[in-house]
């Protein structure tokens, strides 16, 4: 495992040429190259957004230093993803919690009775955070909501379900698609 990591960021990292070398050796896992100052941290820093999206389709590590709006499947422009720091509130929707922030979509186990098109609240709110404090509540957060408008119901990616027992002429395959529902959250509501 070590060794395919190595080759990773070998292949990521910058290209230094010396000023008596004819050929440039790259970089190599913290050590500087041949006649230079190469650090990890100068490796990771010429990975960027300022690289073609080609070149950086082939590297086995990618790591963006800005991030841009994206029009999703759905047709709506989404914010970027900044990672588990931002977000509005945790919700409690179909059997499991969610982070969610407002202007982005999610999916959940599908929700009984909703309708493409129709505006949905949800009222058990776990967790909500303004600035910096974030606000838990126990178990919900008093007066917390989470507004949302469906976006579609769906079934999600087959899963084969495949039961065998050796030497006992028994296999059964089946497969499976979870209905699914995918939602807009448009309003947190905090206390």
């Amino acid at each position: 495992m070590s060794t395919m990591a190595m080759a990773t960021v070998s292949v990521a990292a910058p290209v230094r040429a010396t000023a008596g070398s004819k050929a440039a050796k790259p970089a190599f896992m913290g050590r500087a190259a041949a006649g230079s100052k190469a650090s990890l941290s100068d490796a990771f820093c010429a990975m960027s957004l300022a690289t073609p999206a080609r070149k950086q389709a082939n590297r086995g590590l990618s790591i963006c230093a800005a991030a841009t709006t994206s029009v999703n499947q759905v047709g709506f422009v989404t914010p970027p993803s900044t990672g588990a720091a931002a977000w509005d509130a945790i919700v409690e929707v179909g059997g499991s919690q969610q982070f969610v922030t407002e202007g982005r979509y999610y999916e959940c186990h599908s929700l009984k009775g909703v309708e493409p098109g129709s505006k949905i609240a949800f009222e058990r709110v776990l967790a909500t955070k303004a600035g910096d404090a974030p606000t838990f509540g126990e178990p919900y957060v008093a007066g917390a909501r989470v507004e949302a408008t469906v976006l579609e119901n769906f079934k999600d990616k087959k899963l084969i379900v495949f039961k065998y027992r050796r030497k006992k002429h028994y296999k059964r395959k089946n497969g499976h698609r979870q209905p699914m529902t995918r939602f807009l959250v448009t309003k947190v509501v905090k206390p």
